[in-house]
């Protein structure tokens, strides 16, 4: 393991973070080292696989190493040079809001019971379903209490206790920047802390998650042939980016996702550092990171059920948000490249990443454009010149990837949409909305009781304050962002409301953090019962966000709590090895699965990309059907139910079927059917869970 993570890191680093440096120090304004490493991140995981796809359709290859060095170098070489020409950016590094908040006495009373009730439930002393509307009431009356007693208009910022000019000098400028460094670095060893344990504990030598075969299988196809069009309609960003690590550090896909994956927690919650340093300064920064890192179990579900495509397309929409708040601010020519890179690159990685952002941007463009383009002519250009670039990038990332050219074609003609418009058409309405528990545990109740009184404050301050322009657009910006998530995860015609669903706590930790740190700053109020309240409101918050976070880690370094994400079983594993050894070129044909593994399981472990065989039930549903469609997965199925047909030995004679692989336990499909028959069939290996099977050559030759 530990000579596995000496290979993977380096590689990682190489092409995942680094090349992006200089990128970030030309575009991005900031002098906080944080939130440069995590535009960085951005920038790499943006560029640096854009120029290996170029190049591997050019040549017609895979991406071997060559290509993947020739791309950091690239990079890392462009960014220099024009880190060198055109100097760092020196736009404003201050956070759009500066004003510090408390809550008075009759915010603080509701909000003591609200958190009180919450620890409750934490505790398992009350049913949280019975608990969770009267904490909402609570949070609401403290939210309206706080803007009643809000005065109106413009909110100088508090003067800071100091004992001298010299003390605060002295502290601003020698120990902020460590207690910032500190918390921050606990935070993130925190996060590792509760992605690494498990899976190293329990699944290791495999990643943990069912969607880590797809992926690997695809990563596969992009090391051998440089493009996945004929596995599965998906954006190639990701599996570009693998196959760039795995080519560099000799690691197979599955071995790497186990090495390399639970790290990919840490974009996320770089990602909200940034933003919401950008927007309240490096101590909302800071919560923002622990609550969607460690709090909030939106994020951490992606990786534990593999789903690092949608984690690397969240990571990239909030660092677009970041930019989109500071184009507001600037309208500088800079941050609309940064907009438009950040943007358009979510295409570039994952459908649902990029239906989030379509929907939020075309809000914005729609509420937004019209009015800067008549009251604030400047900024209003540069908006509508970021969002040109946007759209024009993400037509180039989407053009393959979604069949772009049929669908357009489709739209315009009333012919067939081509496979991208065949996906969305199986997708709409296809998958049923969770229930308010569900949504509780996906995004943690502390969380959604914080996020709510976060998003009163924004609400608040919106209607109450005398706010500048750039400050009034991104508070409206994340209020519809969350409420954006919340509607997709409550409706079918989303088509992935467990995806918002899990995502919506990415904008509701931004919000929560502003809460938490609004009522820790509370105790700086005066007079005796004001210190009391808002030390007992900010001792309990305080006490519930430490409960939850001693669970997340609890929970992160036990089991997979489902079974399907568990590693699999030694017996199937075995076999798995078998068909790796043996892997000769060709395709083999898998029962719709082995054990608990899917096809794509043992595709994954024996070095395969087909033939892909899907359950009657899966095929009739019509949803995430591959590209080829849904007449191979039944001739798929007719081969493994009917051995000794001709039509079978056609099906495996064009599929270049080199192995029959049965799972033993499977009621529809009998693996006695193949060893019967000895003169079609030869079998070369067997356990008690699976059995493989060779076509006889004589029995494929017409």
């Amino acid at each position: 393991m530990l000579l596995d993570l000496v290979r993977a890191l380096p590689a990682a680093i190489l092409v995942g973070v680094l090349p992006g440096w200089f990128w970030a120090g030309c575009l991005s304004a900031t002098s906080d080292r944080a939130e440069r490493l995590a535009y960085s991140v951005g920038f790499s995981t943006t560029l640096v696989p854009t120029a290996a796809l170029v190049q591997t359709r050019l040549f017609g290859v895979g991406v071997t190493p060559a290509i993947t060095i020739v791309s950091v170098v690239l990079v890392l070489v462009t960014g220099l040079t024009c880190y060198l020409k055109f100097g760092p950016f020196d736009g404003s590094d201050e956070p759009l809001t500066s004003r510090s908040v408390s809550l008075d006495l009759p915010s603080l009373i509701p909000l003591i019971f609200a958190s009180a009730l919450v620890l409750a439930a934490l505790l398992g002393a009350v049913p949280v379903g019975r608990v969770a509307l009267l904490i909402a009431l609570l949070v609401l009356t403290a939210g309206i209490s706080h803007l009643v007693a809000s005065p109106r208009g413009d909110a100088p910022p508090k003067p800071a206790h100091r004992l001298c000019s010299e003390t605060f000098e002295w502290w601003g400028s020698s120990v902020i920047p460590v207690v910032r460094w500190f918390l921050l670095s606990a935070v993130l060893i925190l996060v590792l802390l509760r992605s690494y344990p498990g899976p190293m504990r329990y699944d290791w030598p495999f990643p943990r998650g069912v969607d880590k075969y797809e992926h690997a299988v695809m990563v596969g196809m992009m090391l051998s042939e440089g493009s996945t069009d004929s596995f599965m309609l998906y954006p190639p960003g990701f599996h570009v980016l693998a196959a760039g690590i795995s080519g560099l550090s000799g690691l197979e896909p599955l071995k790497l996702f186990a090495i390399v994956g639970p790290a990919l927690l840490l974009l996320p919650t770089l990602a909200c550092y940034a933003l919401a340093r950008r927007l309240w300064g490096w101590e909302v920064g800071v919560a923002a990171a622990l609550f969607s890192g460690l709090i909030a179990s939106g994020s951490y579900e992606h990786v534990s059920h593999a789903r690092y495509p949608n984690l690397i397309g969240v990571f990239l929409l909030v660092l677009a948000v970041a930019a989109l708040v500071r184009l507001y601010a600037s309208s500088s020519v800079r941050d609309q490249f940064t907009f438009a890179i950040f943007g358009s690159s979510v295409v570039f990685y994952h459908m649902v990443a990029s239906l989030y952002e379509a929907a939020l941007l075309g809000l914005v463009g729609t509420l937004f454009l019209p009015y800067l383009l008549l009251r604030n002519r400047k900024s209003g250009i540069a908006l509508l010149s970021s969002f040109t670039l946007l759209g024009l990038l993400s037509v180039l990332y989407a053009w393959d990837a979604y069949d772009l050219p049929s669908l357009v074609a489709g739209l315009l003609g009333g012919a067939g949409t081509g496979r991208g418009g065949e996906a969305v058409a199986m997708a709409l309405g296809t998958k049923p909305t969770g229930d308010l528990a569900r949504l509780l545990a996906t995004t943690s109740l502390t969380v959604v009781w914080l996020g709510l009184l976060g998003a009163l404050l924004v609400a608040g301050d919106l209607l109450q304050r005398r706010m500048e322009m750039p400050q009034t657009l991104a508070y409206l910006t994340l209020l519809l962002w969350a409420a954006l998530m919340f509607i997709g995860s409550r409706t079918t015609m989303s088509s992935f409301p467990d995806r918002f669903e899990r995502d919506l706590s990415i904008p509701l930790a931004l919000l929560a953090a502003l809460a938490f740190v609004t009522i820790l700053r509370s105790w700086e109020s005066r007079g005796p019962v004001m210190v009391f309240a808002a030390s007992l409101a900010a001792l309990v918050a305080v006490t519930v966000v430490a409960l939850q976070a001693a669970r997340n880690l609890e929970e992160g370094a036990g089991p997979a709590q489902r079974s399907i994400d568990r590693p699999p079983p030694p017996k199937v594993v075995a076999a798995g090895e078998w068909l790796r050894e043996h892997n000769e070129g060709g395709n083999i044909l898998v029962t719709p699965s082995v054990g608990p593994v899917s096809t794509r399981g043992m595709l994954a472990m024996g070095g395969y990309s087909g033939m892909q065989t899907y359950s009657v039930h899966r095929i009739q549903r019509g949803r995430d059907l591959p590209p080829f469609g849904a007449e191979p997965l039944w001739d798929a199925l007719w081969a493994l139910q009917h051995p000794d047909s001709g039509r079978t030995r056609m099906i495996l004679e064009e599929n270049d079927v080199r192995y029959v692989v049965l799972g033993k336990r499977r009621p529809d499909i009998h693996w006695r059917s193949f060893q019967g028959r000895t003169d079609l069939y030869r079998m070369v290996f067997e356990n008690e869970a699976v059995a493989i099977f060779e076509p006889r050559e004589d029995s494929t030759a017409g």
